[in-house]
């Protein structure tokens, strides 16, 4: 096994990661074969609840109730939650590799710089995490270029029904990373499909061109 897989996804109560809330975050890492061996579920906040800062509309999006969340015994510090971050990091090391992750989400450097800059610093991830991220949407935006998919989709429940997908709960960290794994599945298996029955591919599988 060269390297695990790592979905993920977050909520976050707005878009500017270096002032709104990290919220919820979800990952999961799959081995090669897309079965899930390990999940870290995180609901979050910050240690100083006067410094949270969240906007109405992002939290209108979310649906997360705001009080309830900062409330709720299982949410955990962003302290609390790098810990278990890095664990999850660590048991899943792969020996004799420097980095065993490779990151995988739906228009994931949102997601990556909301943990990079609340969660763990960015030497703590490059420490653990894959260069080479792969990204559904900029997959996506490729396949419409090059006429394999419409450019009617663009949000990832339009993604999911366009490949008759189960569809999740919108806008839930853990829902939203099941069904970019099962999207990611979807557009693996439409182009394996198109290369063994020889069409529009040349010698050089087009999957492993995205995946390079």
């Amino acid at each position: 096994m060269s390297y695990l897989r790592l979905f993920f996804d977050c909520e976050t109560g707005g878009l500017d990661p270096k002032q709104h809330a990290l919220l919820t975050a979800y990952f999961g890492v799959y081995d090669d074969q897309f079965n899930l061996i390990d999940e870290l579920d995180l609901q979050l906040k910050p240690s100083d609840l006067s410094q949270i800062s969240v906007q109405a509309e992002a939290m209108k999006v979310t649906g997360i109730n705001l009080e309830e969340h900062l409330n709720d015994p299982k949410t955990v510090t962003y302290e609390e939650g790098a810990k278990q971050l890095l664990a999850l990091f660590e048991r899943n090391k792969i020996k004799g590799k420097r980095k065993s992750l490779r990151p995988h989400g739906q228009n994931i450097q949102f997601d990556i710089n909301f943990i990079t800059n609340q969660l763990i610093k960015p030497e703590l991830w490059e420490k653990y995490i894959h260069h080479n991220c792969i990204d559904t949407l900029r997959i996506l935006t490729f396949l419409q270029d090059v006429g394999f998919l419409p450019d009617s989709l663009g949000k990832l429940d339009s993604m999911v029904r366009h490949f008759n997908l189960p569809l999740g709960e919108a806008h839930n960290a853990k829902a939203d990373v099941k069904m970019t794994v099962d999207v990611y599945m979807a557009m693996s298996k439409m182009l394996h499909n198109m290369k063994n029955n020889n069409i529009g591919m040349t010698n050089n599988s087009l999957l492993e061109i995205i995946e390079d």
